[in-house]
């Protein structure tokens, strides 16, 4: 009875061993360290896309096998350039270099809807308007200038022509309809060698203006490619390679959602689910998960991905662009509980909340599954929408960047401007300030603060940093504390002040007065 009863307690023990084998075999394992001495980093938060897993002390981490990717939260002392890696083998390390050190505030710049592309015909091939078949020609031009209008203002054949002359244009302008004046002006900026400056030199100028102003890092909330919807495989390949040329240019790292136009094949009849490049495809092979999360500054970044397959009865390839996925719905809430002690900021190409100018009222919004009051989500910043907008609901500030792209670097600036989004970490709060490309601004940064005794005004010169900048209440100049080159808090004491006057020197010695109100 004793050799039985030896024999069945080893064989249980030999069973539990096995299945406990068989279990580690299917999960992921791997180990975070610095390289050389080959240290294990402790408390590094690893990720399969929807399970969250934090490295024990020695480095080490256990992942149930899923998802495409096993990658890290990157933070202020470990964000390698490798930071995420294809899960193929059971075994995934992540060698750090060395420890990162960033500064204890944060400036940094969000841009939006860049929309690129590398041919003046692609926006012409892939993302002009389809025309139903019974619309004749010669409609075609009317129709799109009342909708422009409708949009953007009864004085945009005005802003065309001005373009058309600003840029050497030598037809006769004034004996024609508005209509006319569009037909024109599409001619002219849709030829391959047309009168206009040429797209590439266009976003390289804007980028190079983003990073004169030299950010800590650079946030773009997606559509960060044309229109991969319409594109084909070939165009979007070549677009998200000429992305990823065009960030190069940038010295500070880029950190990428994903937007409704980076869903490849959804708007395309001979582009299907069948197809392996359809959908995430060309996102996930150039920039890799497309929800991923970084701290920086004691500010924890949750960049989410809001698009998920939605098969309807005659569109099995339907997508949705304004709902999560069970997946990304189980990581999000854990990110928020593992990082509830940070200041919460949300990355989102969609927004949860729309501004109520904003004309395209079919768009969708996202639902936040009421995680945002549950978990205390303070910043919520997006795009889609082309418009600069900032509000405040139940608590959360709601940004949008606008474009950087404007109207997809088709329409003149001043038809629908171009700008982008400057951040200013200060305290645990964000301060924003929105900014026309090649112009400056000078003004309330917005949010302001909660103490209504204090200001926060933000000043920018076109492409740089004001030489100097000084504050007055009538004659007396005020006492600042510069948060950064851009963003200056002040004291207003008392609530007395009803203006402020900004007197901002540029590098060249030249000087800009501006009246601040604060009435409003």
């Amino acid at each position: 009875d004793g050799s039985c009863s030896m024999l069945k307690s080893n064989f249980i023990v030999l069973c539990f061993g096995l299945c406990f084998s068989l279990s580690a075999i299917s999960d992921v394992t791997g180990k975070v360290f610095y390289a050389g001495s080959g240290a294990g980093i402790p408390q590094v938060a690893v990720s399969n896309g929807r399970d969250i897993t934090i490295t024990d002390e020695q480095g080490r981490y256990v992942l149930p096998d899923h998802g495409t990717f096993v990658y890290l939260t990157r933070t202020a002392h470990v964000d390698p350039e490798v930071w995420f890696k294809t899960r193929s083998k059971t075994v995934v390390d992540f060698e750090v270099d060395q420890p990162t050190h960033y500064p204890q505030s944060t400036f940094f710049i969000q841009m939006s809807d860049t929309h690129v592309y590398d041919r003046k015909s692609d926006f012409v091939e892939f993302s002009s308007p389809p025309v139903p078949w019974f619309i004749p020609d010669f409609l075609v031009p009317w129709i799109t200038i009342n909708l422009l209008e409708k949009n953007y203002g009864d004085n945009v054949a005005d802003k065309l022509k001005a373009a058309l002359i600003a840029n050497g244009y030598a037809g006769e302008l004034n004996s024609m309809s508005a209509s006319e004046v569009y037909s024109a002006y599409a001619e002219a900026q849709s030829a391959e060698q047309g009168i206009f400056e040429p797209l590439d030199l266009q976003i390289r100028a804007a980028l190079k203006e983003v990073a004169g102003l030299q950010p800590d890092f650079v946030i773009n909330t997606g559509d960060l490619v044309l229109e991969s919807n319409e594109g084909s495989p070939e165009a979007i390949d070549r677009w998200f390679r000429y992305y990823g040329e065009l960030m190069q240019d940038l010295p500070m790292k880029v950190y990428n959602t994903i937007g409704n136009n980076e869903i490849a094949g959804t708007g395309r009849e001979d582009f299907t689910s069948s197809d392996a490049r359809f959908g995430k495809y060309f996102f996930r092979h150039y920039l890799g998960p497309t929800h991923f999360s970084f701290d920086r500054s004691g500010y924890h970044f949750i960049a989410l991905d809001t698009h998920s397959a939605d098969p309807q009865e005659d569109n099995p390839d339907y997508w949705n662009f304004g709902k999560m996925t069970a997946d990304i719905e189980r990581w999000f809430e854990n990110e928020l509980k593992i990082h509830a002690d940070k200041t919460i900021v949300v990355l989102n190409h969609e927004p949860f909340h729309f501004d109520e100018r904003w004309p395209f009222d079919n768009d969708q919004q996202v639902d936040d599954l009421g995680m945002f009051g549950k978990y205390g989500v303070d910043y919520v910043l997006t795009g889609h929408t082309h418009y600069k907008s900032a509000m405040t609901i139940d608590g959360v500030q709601h940004l949008t960047a606008g474009a950087l792209s404007g109207m997809r670097w088709v329409l003149p600036a001043n038809v629908h401007e171009r700008g982008y989004r400057l951040f200013q970490g200060f305290e645990a709060k964000l301060y924003s300030a929105w900014k026309q490309t090649g112009k400056r601004f000078i003004g309330l940064a917005e949010p302001q603060p909660a103490d209504s005794s204090r200001l926060i005004i933000a000043a920018v010169d076109s492409s740089a940093a004001f030489k100097q900048v000084r504050f007055f209440a009538g004659k007396e100049e005020l006492k600042v504390n510069v948060l950064s080159d851009y963003f200056f808090e002040i004291s207003n004491k008392d609530n007395q002040q009803r203006q402020i006057k900004v007197v901002a020197r540029a590098g060249d010695d030249s000087e800009t007065e501006v009246l601040i109100d604060l009435s409003d």
